[in-house]
């Protein structure tokens, strides 16, 4: 069976949806004799892209089946965070072409002989429209014509990355990997820096994130870290952007993505700087206002030698020899935290899974929102991830873009397209009419709701 989460799945949940616009297009061009001669030239390149893409799924599945370690690659050197974007270019279109079809093809089914008439006669896009995807796509073509001959699964996703049209784009991912996995500590750590260390980074949340980002495949989340919601919070000082979702909609698997896209658009530029942490259920100390401040303020701390003694002189305070050892505050905490970022000309600060705090879900939201709103210098930029719970979205709607998961089936609608087509292809599962795999997409899709 194929694993859900590798790059042949989504190809091969793109071949489905490149055969759903195929025959939704078709099916328009019969029912109207009068079609404008470019609907049957996109129709064309949509068939040739499906082929494509089918003959790219199998080579990718047999690279990923007999794949072997690099003989380059350093041991210990993690994979390239290479992002397959022209197969997310691809999925846009094709869902674009998908979207403007169904409506065309719920109007072609009604029972209204106007409505079908009027189907007939409005094609939902322009001639300039059609023909700019005609071009799209015979691009797409051209560049997985030539990921069909690698050798190897890296080449493979380098084919299909944007990378080759990027200077200097491989030294750039070197970076992020290093990054990813040590938030690239710049300073040197002496003995009493390590007790800072030790007591501000007692709960780590990397491992909460390498498990999320394990989790997610290649177009997993594009439509977010590629899309326009993402560029204003990432490139507006001071914005504060709110994702919400119902369980199982792949909150934190999102939430790896942003972190793992600031990490890499931030790794030239050593004045910007990022600090992450996780709420969970299953670790009750997670769900402490006062651990999640420290997580952030010892990230930081650890990418600034100025931030680090600011934090370090705030530890010294709490162990000050003229008095017994203190506990750190919420409050103190919040303080220092504004002056480490005051170190850095933009920091991202993004915490998942706040409606996971049991008893303490309005205090923290609370302490979350103020933190990000009584900023002087506008230097820091929040991303919260969590359910659409009342009490979070009357903290929140107000004071933070709201980005709503359930609204966006793309990465829902790749896996169930690529489920179906293994089934079938495995003889798990036989449909006589063709139509019945469209149908089936497109219901599984719009009722599940996002999960």
């Amino acid at each position: 069976m194929a694993d859900p989460l590798s790059i042949s799945a989504s190809i091969a949940g793109l071949v489905a949806l490149a055969d759903l616009v195929f025959r939704s297009g078709t099916k328009y061009v019969k029912s109207y004799r009068g079609a404008p001669t470019e609907v049957g030239n996109l129709m064309r390149e949509v068939r040739s892209l499906s082929v494509i893409l089918h003959n790219l799924s199998l080579v990718a599945f047999d690279l990923e089946e007999t794949g072997r370690p690099e003989t380059t690659a350093a041991v210990h050197e993690p994979p390239p965070a290479l992002q397959p974007h022209y197969l997310h270019d691809c999925h846009q279109l094709l869902r674009r072409l998908e979207t403007g079809l169904s409506r065309t093809e719920t109007s072609l089914d009604s029972g209204s002989g106007r409505q079908r008439l009027r189907a007939r006669l409005k094609w939902p896009f322009t001639s300039t429209e059609s023909r700019d995807m005609i071009q799209d796509i015979q691009r797409y073509n051209q560049i997985i014509h030539t990921a069909l001959a690698a050798d190897s699964l890296a080449k493979l996703k380098h084919c299909l990355s944007r990378q080759i049209e990027m200077k200097d784009g491989l030294e750039k991912i070197n970076r992020t990997a290093e990054k990813i996995l040590d938030i690239q500590v710049k300073i040197a750590l002496d003995t009493k820096r390590n007790q800072v260390l030790e007591y501000f980074g007692q709960f780590n949340p990397r491992g909460e994130y390498e498990t999320n980002d394990s989790l997610r495949h290649g177009l997993t989340g594009l439509w977010l870290t590629q899309g326009p919601e993402f560029d204003y919070w990432y490139s507006t000082p001071a914005s504060r952007l709110w994702c919400s979702g119902i369980p199982g909609a792949g909150k934190s698997v999102l939430s790896a993505a942003v972190i793992k896209e600031c990490l890499h658009r931030n790794a030239h530029d050593a004045h910007k700087a990022i600090a992450y942490f996780f709420c969970t259920y299953r670790h009750e100390r997670s769900q402490h206002m006062v651990n999640i401040l420290s997580s952030l303020c010892i990230q930081l701390a650890l990418q600034s030698e100025k931030a680090f003694r600011i934090l370090q002189e705030y530890h010294d305070q709490l162990f000050s020899s003229h008095h017994l050892s203190t506990k750190p505050t919420v409050e103190m905490l919040t303080q220092i935290l504004h002056r480490i970022c005051a170190c850095f000309t933009r920091v991202y600060i993004i915490v998942d899974g706040i409606d996971e705090c049991d008893n303490r879900v309005e205090a923290n939201v609370k302490c979350l929102a103020e933190l990000a709103l009584s900023q002087g210098d506008d230097v820091m930029n929040m991303a919260l991830f969590s359910r659409d719970e009342s009490i979070i979205r009357t903290r929140l709607e107000r004071d933070f873009s709201h980005v709503e998961i359930e609204a966006h089936t793309e990465d829902l609608q790749l896996y169930v397209a690529s489920e179906l087509n293994e089934r079938i292809t495995s003889k798990r599962l036989r449909l006589r009419d063709p139509n019945l795999n469209d149908l089936i997409v497109t219901r599984l899709v719009g009722e599940a709701k996002g999960i």
